[in-house]
């Protein structure tokens, strides 16, 4: 009989939630680039930044392909044969990155860091489910979940920002390996030999699919991360990924209407009006998120802060994911509408956007920037929780598996680079706009050093097209809150349709109740 529970009978219950946290945790910081090292790789490794870019979002890619057989994987093997593979590989990665010289090793070590991360997070993700919501209640596992995983990851950024600063950007990475290979020993000691349920073959798993749906990700990864740096459709670099990508993913829907046991149920996005509405609201929440390419560029380039402070700066969203967890908690309790949680998400993100545009300006003291990131987390916990709890409204949980690769890789890396593209083409576009109606000024003048005037005609600008993509950005919660208040969430009230209709037909409403 399989033990609930990753770990063997003898070990105490007290001892047993100490385990999974030490397990959790580290799972949850383990990136294949981290944030705040970014600028540092690229600048050790003599390489363009979109490689250090495209990387990151290769660790999102393989999480979401590895999620869509994550589950029949954990059929086949033992829990604790899974999480010392995984941990053992995930430490032989890190220890490759953190050596290598050559970037290619670094975007294909990111994806196989998010590809193993996956399999050994689920292992541990499973009894923290049970342990948040003994019911399996949706609104209450997302609403603690979320927090847990947002809230520890700003804080391992913080702490690897400054291991960082304090020594080299390899650091992390020989750090990360000697964790892994702590909890994959801790794994032998401590967890049982039992399987989770009936021994499930993998030649039933479509690996011909599972490898056409990773290239073709990761070929619209390079085409929306070189966009700008490679003359947007003008190079044919970029035109042919894009294409291949397209290519590869009909293939793979193609193929999945002829298998008996599919590896992804396309249909279902088209059958449920929750999940494609849903993947609308991550493209949407993208386009905010991609904001912080901005933030980052305004607080290094013109503030002149460091990662590091960078990093202390975001510990700020943790009040408000915090804050966004105990709304949905008491929300989803109380029965409210998620139609207004989502859209109170998106209302507060553009709060976050209008500050960061009416207090850019080339000096700023950094405690008036705490505000703005604390609604930034606020808007990432609500809409990452009420979003995901939509997406899932009345799946099975068969069908929730086979769509889970998706939603994830939709909702951390193709909103973001989708977005992130068309942000940084704006900006591109802002800048050499403001510089030209500078020089016009210029050209009427007469000045003896007129090299002096390149900085702060470079910083006038920069901020000038900023404030021109956050003005655009503020005016998208007119169309969004359109698109969000006129949806009905799964709680449609048919006597408010009969009731509209004979209000549009003419027809007499006498003796009919608004309200059920």
């Amino acid at each position: 009989m399989y033990i609930k529970g990753p770990f063997a009978t003898w070990v105490p219950k007290p001892m047993m939630l100490l385990l999974i946290i030490i397990f959790l945790f580290p799972l949850i910081a383990m990136n294949g680039v981290y944030t705040s090292n970014m600028t540092d790789i690229s600048g050790a490794l003599a390489t363009y930044a979109e490689y250090i870019s495209m990387a990151n979002n290769a660790t999102a890619i393989g999480m979401g392909v590895a999620g869509t057989i994550v589950m029949r994987v954990k059929m086949r093997f033992r829990s604790k044969e899974i999480l010392v593979f995984c941990t053992t590989a995930l430490a032989g990665i890190c220890y490759l990155i953190g050596t290598t010289d050559n970037i290619l090793v670094v975007v294909i070590g990111s994806f196989f860091i998010g590809f193993f991360k996956m399999f050994a997070f689920m292992e541990m993700m499973l009894p923290v489910m049970f342990i948040l919501s003994p019911t399996g209640e949706r609104g209450r596992l997302y609403s603690m979940f979320y927090p847990l995983v947002l809230g520890v990851g700003q804080l391992s950024s913080y702490v690897m920002a400054d291991l960082i600063f304090n020594s080299s950007w390899q650091a992390p990475y020989f750090v990360m390996a000697t964790v892994m290979l702590v909890i994959a020993a801790l794994s032998l000691i401590f967890q049982h030999n039992q399987r989770f349920g009936f021994k499930k073959p993998l030649y039933q798993i479509d690996w011909l699919s599972l490898v056409l749906l990773s290239i073709s990700v990761m070929c619209l990864n390079f085409g929306l991360t070189f966009m700008r740096q490679q003359g947007w459709f003008n190079s044919p670099f970029i035109t042919g990924s894009i294409v291949i990508s397209l290519v590869l993913l009909a293939i793979v829907i193609y193929r999945q209407k002829f298998l008996k046991r599919k590896l992804i149920k396309f249909e279902l996005i088209v059958q449920r009006v929750n999940l494609w509405h849903a993947f609308t609201l991550l493209m949407l929440m993208g386009a905010y998120l991609a904001s912080t390419s901005i933030f980052t560029q305004y607080t290094l380039n013109v503030l002149g802060y460091n990662n590091l402070i960078n990093a202390k700066l975001n510990l700020w969203m943790i009040p408000g994911i915090i804050i966004a967890g105990i709304l949905a908690f008491y929300g989803f309790k109380q029965k409210w509408n998620v139609k207004f949680y989502i859209a109170a998400g998106f209302v507060v993100f553009f709060l976050y956007t209008l500050m960061l545009y009416l207090m850019i300006q080339p000096q700023m003291n950094i405690e008036y920037l705490y505000f703005p990131m604390f609604l930034k987390g606020l808007g990432l916990g609500i809409l990452f929780i009420g979003i995901w709890y939509y997406a899932t409204l009345n799946l099975q949980i068969d069908d929730m598996i086979s769509i889970i690769g998706i939603m994830i890789m939709m909702r951390s890396f193709v909103a973001t680079a989708f977005a992130g593209a068309f942000l940084s083409w704006a900006a591109y576009q802002g800048q050499w706009q403001s510089l030209n109606d500078i020089s016009m000024y210029l050209e009427n003048g007469n000045f003896t050093d007129g090299i002096s005037l390149y900085q702060p005609m470079q910083i006038n600008a920069t901020l000038a097209s900023f404030k021109i993509v956050l003005g655009y950005l503020c005016w998208l919660i007119i169309p969004i809150l359109i698109f969000v208040l006129t949806h009905h969430y799964g709680q449609l009230n048919s006597r408010r349709i009969v009731f509209l209709r004979k209000v549009v037909r003419g027809n007499t409403i006498r003796g009919y109740k608004f309200s059920n």
